[in-house]
């Protein structure tokens, strides 16, 4: 029996196949609402359809890739963000061939561990609490005097400089999910293998190592873009692990939060020096503060003051307009932050560009919009976000410049 050639969809469109009822089950069980099954037009067919998610759903006898709509060498460097960035390595060829993100991200994850650990294995001084034949450290006398009188071993409590932290636990957890993953290579599998040998004294991820929010600084600076590979293969924004299910597995990315991300990191680094960019800054709506928010990007000046505030949203409507409940979402931003204006930030991969900017006369707000494209090279998408960090800069520092070709009321874009 021949193995079944792989459904294709690409986000937000959807693709007739032919499934049994136990195959789709199973397929809605795995994908969750990351994926729509529905009844086709005649007995066995089912119409899957995409949203935001990219990636693979693999089932017994059933793969389904998601693509994305931007570019392959775009993806990847959204994954990337704010880490280091490496050549284009065999992964994006790959990709571009076989369509199937598991295989390929699991070489991108193996290449930039081996990249970090090359810069050096952070370790940290660890409080160790262990009875040992020889006293290390000091004594801990209220664990010997529970010893029965026994001199040996004796209770110590020392620091030890080890490798077993945190952020360790977490790049050593992800390598092991990949290497479990159906439809990952021999290659990428035995690389992964070696790696995790330089990582033999430490343990394994806790659910509070998952949990922690990872503090860098100049020592760990280099973990930055593999620790958040990392926490894309542990957390939300991937499914791994089918339970029971053999030759079973879910890689899914969600672009909108990779894009929110990667736009946070990237006009953070161009506007090092000038603004400090805050990504879920949480803000009240209300004065009594029932009515909680938590806006994208708010950025400050050197004293810490909110001098401007942007939405990123990774789809424009088909028209080349922002939809209507995002401006209503950063109307409210603007209003609780007490900000004249901000800005709506869109991918473009296709379509017409946003509208440039929206008046609002009774609130006295101007919401504006830009896109960012990720249908061309990473080069072009770099010099547009420069751009924006530029344009952010300018118009935190004069806020609420009228243009009287402006009209009064509804959307006019810049020629």
């Amino acid at each position: 029996m021949t193995e079944r050639a792989p459904f294709v969809v690409r986000e937000y469109e959807e693709v007739t196949v032919e499934l049994s009822f136990a195959e789709q089950r199973a397929l809605r069980a795995l994908a969750g609402n990351r994926l729509v099954v529905l009844p086709g037009d005649s007995p066995g067919s089912w119409r899957v359809r995409a949203g935001s998610y990219v990636g693979t759903v693999a089932v017994a006898g059933v793969r389904i890739l998601i693509k994305p709509k931007v570019t392959t060498a775009n993806l990847f460097h959204l994954l990337e963000a704010g880490g280091e960035a490496l050549d284009t390595g065999p992964e994006i060829f790959d990709y571009d061939v076989t369509g199937d993100l598991l295989p390929a991200f699991a070489t991108f994850y193996a290449r930039h561990l081996e990249a970090t650990l090359g810069h050096g294995i952070v370790r940290a001084y660890c409080p160790v609490d262990e009875r040992l034949v020889a006293i290390r450290g000091r004594i801990d006398v209220r664990a010997q005097l529970s010893n029965l009188g026994l001199p040996l071993p004796v209770a110590c409590r020392f620091d030890d400089y080890s490798a077993d932290i945190t952020l360790n636990r977490v790049v050593k957890a992800a390598a092991l999910r990949l290497i479990r993953l159906p439809g990952v290579t021999t290659a990428t599998r035995r690389a992964l293998l070696q790696l995790l040998g330089r990582l033999e004294e430490v343990g394994p991820a806790s659910d509070v190592d998952l949990r922690a929010p990872t503090s860098f600084n100049r020592l760990n600076a280099h973990y930055r873009g593999v620790e958040r590979l990392a926490r894309l293969v542990l957390q939300g924004s991937s499914l791994i692990d089918a339970t029971g299910a053999a030759g079973a597995a879910v890689f899914l990315l969600d672009m909108n939060k990779l894009f929110e991300e990667f736009v946070e990191a990237r006009l953070g680094h161009y506007l090092d020096g000038r603004l400090r960019v805050v990504a879920q800054r949480p803000t009240m709506l209300d004065a009594a503060g029932h009515v909680r928010m938590l806006p994208d990007l708010v950025f400050e000046d050197r004293a810490g003051r909110v001098v401007y505030v942007a939405d990123s949203k990774y789809k424009v409507t088909a028209g080349g307009y922002g939809r209507d409940s995002d401006y209503y979402q950063l109307l409210a931003y603007t209003t609780a932050l007490q900000q004249p204006e901000g800005v709506l930030i869109y991918c473009r991969h296709d379509g017409t560009a946003p509208a440039r900017w929206v008046d609002v006369p009774t609130a006295g707000k101007r919401l504006r919009t830009r896109a960012v494209r990720l249908d061309k090279t990473i080069a072009c998408t770099e010099h547009e976000l420069r751009a924006l960090a530029d344009e952010i800069a300018g118009w935190a520092e004069t806020p609420g410049v009228r243009d009287d070709r402006l009209a009064i009321v509804g959307v006019r874009p810049e020629r």
